[in-house]
């Protein structure tokens, strides 16, 4: 760095350097994915043991993969996965906001206590209480429904904590003010609190909707028929003892991937930014 608080250019070049062979490195495998998808079966692999130019660029293209998807389960499967998780998102932004303004601002007994238990549940393995909980489901009659692959995954530990984070910055004054001028406790969260968590709402969103959009233990689990299967499972599925059907496999991969991307393009400024501020402090 010079004297006067600026980088060389060479020190920049090579900053920029780095971080493109990261990224092409990091990218490479998620690109020969897709690219496969559009190859014949017989293609896939025809250059995978050496390493060159017809392993990156195929030599015939075909839709063939994604024909083949289509007149399948997956369109299905993906309207399962998009509205198992934007319902998640929905239902998981209030009930964790609630929390948090509840963690931040009122005082009660076990209140630590029970902050403490929130932290725990998100660090806790899910296959160790997936029994349990199939289980509940169980009881409730709510195995092979939308509710079974919903329900579990609104209350969410880290968004929780995150909410809490954010909230717990507005000064108490602000609160005390608005009691005395007649606002409720709701009317305070829902036109003063949330309006202002957006960068919050939206890097929970993220987070919520790529954990639902990546699940695949719970929903073969709690949600077995045809009807009810996910996206991850239906891309599983192309897989048998007897043998892998690796052209619908690549195909089904390769658009969940460029769903799931969208929110991700969208959000991510939030999401670095709240990542950014919950760092800091």
């Amino acid at each position: 760095m010079r004297p006067d608080g600026t980088t060389s250019p060479l020190l920049t070049g090579l900053r920029y350097l780095a971080l493109t062979t990261v990224a092409v490195v990091l990218l490479l495998p998620i690109y020969w994915l897709i690219m496969s998808s559009f190859r014949p079966a017989d293609q896939i692999f025809a250059n995978a043991g050496r390493f060159g130019l017809g392993t990156l660029v195929p030599s015939e293209l075909t839709l063939d993969n994604y024909r083949q998807i289509l007149t399948g389960g997956f369109p299905r499967a993906l309207f399962n996965s998009i509205f198992v998780s934007f319902t998640t998102v929905a239902l998981g932004i209030v009930v964790n906001s609630m929390a948090g303004f509840a963690f931040a601002v009122f005082d009660f007994r076990f209140k630590r206590t029970l902050f403490v238990a929130v932290l725990l549940s998100f660090m806790m393995p899910f296959e160790a209480i997936v029994i349990p909980l199939y289980v509940l489901m169980r009881a409730l009659g709510w195995v092979d429904t939308y509710a079974a692959l919903i329900a579990p995954d609104v209350a969410s530990g880290i968004v929780v904590f995150l909410f809490r984070q954010f909230f717990a910055q507005i000064p108490k004054e602000i609160y005390e003010a608005a009691r005395i001028d007649g606002a409720s406790w709701w009317q305070i969260y829902r036109r003063m609190t949330m309006p202002l968590s957006w960068p919050t709402a939206a890097t929970a969103s993220l987070m919520m909707f790529i954990h639902q959009w990546d699940a695949f233990f719970w929903p073969l689990v709690a949600a077995s028929t045809p009807d009810l299967t996910v996206v991850q499972v239906a891309i599983a599925r192309n897989m048998t003892l007897e043998q892998s059907n690796w052209g619908a496999l690549f195909a089904s991969a390769s658009t969940a991937i460029m769903v799931a991307l969208i929110p991700f393009l969208v959000l991510q400024r939030y999401y670095i930014r709240t990542v950014a501020l919950q760092t800091d402090r």
